[in-house]
């Protein structure tokens, strides 16, 4: 596939903090890469290699230094991290992000139905689409279709989180971001959600990019594996190549 087919493409990619002062460091290092419509790309990469660096340059929520980002061959570099949520959804690490505390599961998917567009003062109309709200979470398997009229903050770690991914998907996103998504989460609700994601990614086709620290995880999920080390992209396996690894290999780039 050629570079014009790319979803994402980014160019050369710098992002540096603290420029002119004795802390200045570079965090991204020029980062060249496409993400191709389909893709569910596992991010690997330890501690300080630049993974939610990358992911903060994509959503917008932080600005490379040096390097442009192309949506579907727009270039988009200077693009806020409000527009770009018409086309990119994000889950974040802490279950508390993504949701509005004091409103009830209902009310806050009924946000996620109006994601991108413009907000006039009109009815909200939540009761038509509770129908369409209860189907979302079933598909979930936590039992929040159960939850609707419960406010999110009295809602498990988990099935907050759960809510976070089902918002971000609610209006299928063209990039979907996961942050780290099940770290916060016991071990059963951090498997129960990830096959949940797994599922929800391969039914609706959609193109998402998810760092984990599990090689395990990166291993199974996806059909792309980066490698990241001291914010450059050292290693992209995809296809037959990633079926192919090994925890034994993907153990080498952390020795």
């Amino acid at each position: 596939m050629t570079s014009e087919a790319a979803l994402i493409k980014l160019e050369n990619i710098e992002t540096t903090v603290n420029p002119g002062t004795a802390d200045e460091a570079k965090i991204l290092k020029g980062i060249n890469l496409e993400i191709r419509e389909g893709d569910f790309i596992c991010l690997l990469g330890g501690n300080g290699a630049g993974k939610s660096t990358l992911l903060n340059v994509l959503a917008g929520e932080v600005s490379p230094s040096k390097g442009k980002i192309f949506y579907k061959g727009k270039d988009i570099s200077k693009e806020s991290e409000e527009k770009r949520s018409r086309f990119i959804a994000r889950v974040f690490q802490d279950p508390k992000l993504g949701t509005a505390p004091r409103m009830t599961v209902a009310e806050n998917l009924l946000l996620a139905a109006k994601r991108g567009e413009r907000r006039p003062l009109k009815l909200r109309k939540l009761k038509a689409q509770r129908a369409a709200f209860a189907k979302a979470l079933a598909a979930i398997n936590n039992g929040l279709e159960d939850k609707m009229d419960v406010a999110v903050d009295q809602l498990s770690g988990g099935q907050r989180q759960a809510l976070s991914f089902v918002m971000a998907t609610y209006k299928r996103p063209d990039l979907l971001l996961l942050d780290e998504h099940t770290a916060a989460l016991d071990p059963r609700s951090s498997r129960k959600l990830l096959e949940a994601t797994d599922a929800s990614i391969r039914q609706e086709q959609i193109t998402a990019v998810m760092i984990t620290h599990h090689m395990e995880d990166a291993l199974k999920y996806g059909n792309r594996l980066l490698v990241l080390e001291d914010g450059q992209v050292i290693r992209d396996f995809r296809g037959a190549a990633k079926a192919k690894l090994t925890l034994n290999d993907l153990a080498k780039f952390f020795e």
